[in-house]
Formats: C-alpha cells, structure tokens, sequence
C-alpha cells in the first residue's frame, strides 16, 4: 500500500518568503504538522521529512526512504511584492498523469477552502525556475509541489493563519486519494480525568498521539469558553468534541499526566504566577529541589556534570535582579536539558550558547560553570535592563554590544538572541512546564 511522504519546502536554516512578520518555513512547518495530524487522525500512513534537509539532502533522504508506489508532497508559501493570490501545483512536465495527480490535490485543498483563488495546475518549466524544478524531476517516486498561497499577500497569510486546519483537511483528503489509502476509524485509549480540588470526573477522555483530550463540556463547565478561538484545535470522537488538555494554559489551566493509572489531572494555576512569568527582569518562583526535579524529569543524567547548576542559577540570577525560571528554562531550551549535541561542548560551561567577540564558530568558553551562568545572566540583564551590573567583573564576552533594555520580555529575544520569531514562546513552553502547566 502506498505511503504518504510529506515535506515542508524548506529547511530550519533557510527561512525562505520573509514578509509580514512571518517566514514561509515557519507557515510551512504549521501547515505540514497540522495536514500530519489530519492524516493519523483517518488512519493513514505518512512520512514526514526532516526539517533539517536542504533541498538536495530531502530528495536524497527520499529517495533513500521511498518504496515503490509512494507518493511525496512539498509545499510551499509564494510572493510577489504583495499582489498576487491563490494557490497552484506544480507537476513534472510531460507527465499526464502526474498532471491530474496535482489536479486533484488542488481541488481538493479549493474544496475546503473556496474562497483562496485558484491559479491552477502548472508543468515545473513554467515555474520561476524554468528548467524544471528539482522536487518534480529527481524525487524517484510520484511527486508534486503545492504552493499553497502568497505569503506575502495579506488576505493569502490571514487566511493561512486562520484556517489552518481547512487547509490541512483538504490537502489529506486529497493525498489519502492520490495514495490509495483507505482512511481507517481510529480507536484511542480511554484516560480518566481528574479535577484537583474537586473531584474525579466521570466522563472519560481519549489518548491521541500521547497527548490527553478532554470532553468540551468539562471546557465549559471549568468557566472556558472556546466559541471565538479557532486556533485551539477540537476534534470529533464518537460523536463527542473533544480539546487537547495542553492548550488550556491560555486560560491559567495546568495539566498533568500520572501514568500509572492513565489520568490527565487540571488544576487552575494563581494567576499571579503566571502573570509577569515572561519578565526577565523579576524574582523566580521555584525552588533549587524545583529546578533540579524539572531538569531530571527531561534528562535524568542532566545534573551528574554539573550538580550546582540550579543553585548557580538562583544564586546569580538573585545577585543581579533577574528572573532565575526564565534563565533556567532558557538553559534548558540551548542545551537540550544538558544535553548538548551542537556545537558547543559541555566542557566550555557556556549554557546559553554565547558567541564570542571575534566570531569563532565554537562559541564562548568560561572557566567553570559559575562563570558560565554568570555570563549568561549577565547577558539577559543585558537585553532587559538598562542598570549595571551588581555584582562585577562582566564576564560576558558580549554584554557590551547588546543594545541594553530591548528585551524586557523573553518574547522580545525572538530575532534578536536567536533568529526565530518563535523563540521567547519555545522558552514559555519550558516555563509554564516548570510551574506545572503540562
């Protein structure tokens, strides 16, 4: 039976369209996730790329990993100075039958979304690459590209961005067509809920993909109403509706998972916990115990090189005013959880990925891991504050080029300590972890 392969067009490092305060791999990656979810909640086989592949490197990987009868989709966001819309395919040139295959993945996704202009199927020699393009020609086996729409187009992106999932609906409904495959009616494990405070809730929830799904009534019935957000996602499950238990944090819900006895417990979190949790500039919550139980859930080997880290950090980060949960959690997102893996070494004490002055590839190196974690704290004062430093010397190779008091907010150092716009989120994804929210 022919399995899905799917590619979201560009690498991590290549961010492709820039416009209107997004990325077309970030849009890309969103939509491939959510068209992935689409595909496993019908049953169906798919194949996701690695985002980390060039283009070259996904045809390779492809090829490599590809049976015969397989099918393989790339998408892709367009642009044109703003003025164009629509989506269009794109098939190998000469081919008819790959021709209707494009066909009918473009209707499909139109059938969903009808009001995205359509600028029909194309053969790759009428691309901007007119010699062909290389996803339609050297991938071994049946392959299209989608431009899904302008992502530079503001009414394209507004409607990406909000019908995200209409999107990803018509696009599986037609790659289960192009392969074959017949959707199967999945069956997902019943979890017991249980509300903290209260009591065990009668009504069951399901398990999909590992993540707990709770009944919309029990939504309503916590005070939440989700009729005007559409970017949290509900799926229907014998005839009931059903809200994936993580994307209550928005609304001060923590959710925790005891396996043992299959159970999500929701618990309201103070709202003055998480009220200034992204202010870099602050006094942390947690404890030293709370810091090292966070890290060793995530990696148990974590603290066996460096068992003062947490102390380090509530330590340094209280000598100059901030925020030692932020700082920690940040640590955690730049080292893997200690694990490291890139190119900085655990033996260069640099937990935060500091770069050095005269640009050296490695990154900064510090004596010991107190003046690693000195350095990094110092730097976060950096980008959040104007004052000076309370407890000298500097010991950040870079403190002194960091424009000072930009980034008040851990959402402020997207673009600025790392390029992607989703960093400060990735870094409150850690926070509202540590606090409890699951």
């Amino acid at each position: 039976m022919a399995r899905i392969i799917i590619s979201a067009g560009h690498d991590l490092k290549d961010p492709g369209v820039v416009a209107l305060g997004t990325t077309e791999s970030r849009e890309m990656i969103l939509t491939r996730n959510e068209i992935v979810k689409q595909l496993e909640l019908r049953g169906v086989d798919c194949i996701v790329v690695p985002d980390s592949l060039s283009l070259q490197d996904t045809i390779r990987w492809i090829n490599a990993n590809a049976v015969p009868g397989d099918v393989a989709l790339e998408i892709h966001g367009n642009a044109f100075n703003g003025s164009l819309r629509g989506a269009e395919a794109f098939y190998i040139h000469g081919n008819d039958e790959r021709q209707l295959d494009a066909q009918l993945l473009l209707n499909a996704l139109l059938q969903e979304i009808p009001e995205l202009p359509r600028r029909g199927v194309q053969p790759d020699i009428h691309s901007p690459n007119r010699r062909g393009l290389s996803f339609c020609r050297q991938v071994a086996v049946s392959s299209v590209l989608m431009q899904l729409c302008f992502i530079d187009n503001p009414q394209d992106l507004e409607l990406l961005q909000n019908q995200r999932e209409k999107f990803a609906k018509g696009i599986a409904q037609g790659l289960i067509k192009w392969s074959g495959q017949t959707p199967k009616t999945p069956e997902f494990p019943t979890i017991n809920i249980f509300i903290k405070k209260q009591q065990k809730y009668d009504e069951k929830g399901i398990l999909i993909n590992s993540n707990a799904f709770i009944p919309v009534d029990l939504v309503e019935m916590l005070g939440i109403s989700l009729t005007d957000r559409k970017d949290i996602r509900q799926i229907s499950y014998g005839n009931v509706v059903y809200v994936k238990a993580v994307d209550l944090q928005d609304f001060n819900i923590a959710a925790s998972w005891e396996n043992q006895t299959k159970t999500v417990i929701l618990d309201s979190l103070p709202r003055t916990l998480l009220e200034d949790a992204d202010q870099i500039m602050g006094m942390g919550n947690t404890t030293e115990s709370q810091l090292k139980s966070f890290l060793e859930k995530n990696n148990q080997d974590g603290l066996k090189q460096f068992p003062d880290l947490p102390r380090l950090y509530i330590e340094e980060a209280e000598n100059e005013g901030v925020n030692h949960d932020v700082a920690f959690c940040q640590m955690c997102l730049e080292t893997d959880y200690l694990r490291f893996g890139g190119k900085v070494k655990p033996e260069q004490n640099n937990f935060c990925g500091l770069g050095t002055v005269d640009a050296s590839a490695a990154g900064a190196t510090f004596p010991d891991p107190k003046t690693g974690v000195k350095a990094h704290i110092q730097h976060l004062k950096a980008y959040a504050s104007t004052d000076m430093i309370n407890e000298p010397p500097i010991v950040d190779p870079r403190f002194d080029y960091v424009p000072r008091g930009v980034a008040p907010s851990v959402y402020d150092l997207g673009r600025r300590w790392n390029p992607d716009l989703e960093y400060g989120n990735q870094i409150m994804v850690l926070i509202k972890q540590l606090y409890g929210v699951f």
